[in-house]
């Protein structure tokens, strides 16, 4: 007999994807890993797809009529927030139309957005957002994709689940959006030329209260959310544990990467590091890294916008508490953690 939880991660190469195809293949799931590459992580599938080609995504998946759970993780980035829409929503919906008519067995969509649900991406948003606050002002994808899967869900077998977790923490190289790789990156170029790890986004953003969410964290929210009868219909926030401070924080990176470390001043990241692919060049090549465009393999526009958030970017995780989730992890420990990671594979220098 064959397996009876078989998981569809769409966006599986992304940094989410990865950590949710991580945790439920270490829980023994049968897990096929969708993406444009079909490339599988270890003891997974791959699955070679297309989500914005509904044809070819229904293709794809026709062959797997034992899928009983989708974990949604994909992205396809925009030039503004309206153009986001269009193609975020297609291929939800797209891949969701192609695994209901490819598996009867459809029990759970799992959803994961971001605090953007919450306004944050235009300023300060009353504190802790809880999953019953009202909306802000759109267009904002998160919302269409939600307001979708309730729509689609209703009069099936299946249920869905939101899960909304705040900045994100993980491993992946190729995903631009990536702040540990992003962080490890500035700070080997500020340890080659002699300089503290000063903290480069602003003030306000350094002494406020945030959280963190590591992909293996929303891994373990999302293999609960598939199978917990308390998670149907309705949307939960996730994250690590405690909120934190970058004033606090900045310095157990710096100590774990051996360097001093100085107060924040607003540096344009964007603008600064592709400026210094000699000197990364001289890094790689000393301790043997893999080549990367530093320009290109973090979007440093995005790392500016994340380190300088001044307001607090908090959420409430009672909810999900009460609904049986209780995992916690130390967010400090685990970017250190993450970093360990870079280096161990040769990405960051050791």
């Amino acid at each position: 007999m064959g397996p009876l939880k078989t998981a569809l991660v769409a966006g599986a190469s992304g940094i989410v994807g990865r950590g949710i195809a991580e945790q439920l293949a270490g829980q023994g799931w049968r897990v096929l890993c969708a993406s444009r590459s079909g490339a599988a992580l270890a003891g997974t599938e791959g699955v070679a797809v297309d989500l914005m080609d509904p044809a070819a995504c229904a293709r794809a998946l026709s062959p797997h009529a034992d899928i009983t759970h989708l974990f949604y993780a994909a992205f396809q980035p925009a030039p503004s927030r309206a153009a986001e829409v269009g193609p975020n929503l297609a291929m939800l919906r797209h891949v969701v139309e192609a695994v209901q008519q490819a598996s009867p067995a459809l029990r759970k969509v799992v959803l994961v957005t971001g605090a953007k649900f919450y306004g944050i991406q235009w300023g300060a948003s009353p504190t802790p957002c809880r999953e019953s606050d009202a909306r802000q002002l759109p267009p904002n994808f998160y919302y269409d994709q939600e307001d979708w899967l309730r729509q689609a869900s209703r009069g099936t077998p299946w249920r869905w689940v939101n899960l909304i977790p705040p900045f994100v923490s993980g491993y992946a190289v190729g995903n631009p959006m990536n702040l540990v790789l992003g962080i490890g990156l500035y700070a080997a170029v500020c340890r080659e030329l002699g300089m503290p790890l000063r903290f480069p986004g602003s003030t306000g953003a350094y002494e406020a209260l945030h959280q963190i969410a590591d992909a293996r964290q929303i891994g373990a929210a999302a293999a609960w959310a598939a199978e917990a009868s308390a998670a149907e219909d309705q949307a939960f926030n996730v994250t690590n544990g405690d909120p934190a401070r970058w004033c606090r924080t900045w310095p157990v990176l710096a100590d774990a990467l051996g360097m001093g470390w100085a107060e924040p001043k607003t540096i344009p990241l964007a603008d600064m590091m592709p400026e210094q692919q000699p000197v990364w060049d001289r890094i790689a090549h000393r301790h043997g890294l893999r080549p990367v465009d530093i320009g290109r393999v973090v979007d440093w526009r995005w790392m500016d916008y994340m380190l300088r958030q001044a307001h607090d970017i908090v959420l409430a995780t009672g909810k999900i508490r009460r609904a049986g989730f209780h995992d916690c992890i130390e967010t400090d420990a685990t970017l250190v953690q993450r970093l360990r990671e870079l280096q161990a594979s040769e990405v960051l220098p050791a």
